[in-house]
């Protein structure tokens, strides 16, 4: 079982690529949160690594975003 520093440091690197995609596809928190049927305050959580996001949020993070899930978990830029 993977330790809280390891699982702290994948949480905030999926919020940043959260964040990062939403940037490129130019919107805000609170229109991607409204896309994705997301509570806003649970989306600046979700960007800042603070909440363990499920796979079903990340599946609809990724259409709001309209990018992939696999993308968003991918290593590579």
């Amino acid at each position: 079982m993977p330790q809280a520093p390891e699982v702290d440091r994948v949480q905030r690197e999926i919020g940043r690529r959260v964040r990062a995609a939403r940037l490129r596809a130019g919107m805000t928190q609170e229109a991607a949160a409204g896309e994705a049927g997301i509570d806003y305050k649970r989306w600046q959580r979700i960007e800042t690594g603070e909440v363990n996001c499920t796979i079903r949020s990340l599946v609809r993070i990724a259409a709001a975003l309209d990018t992939t899930f696999w993308r968003l978990l991918s290593a590579r830029r």
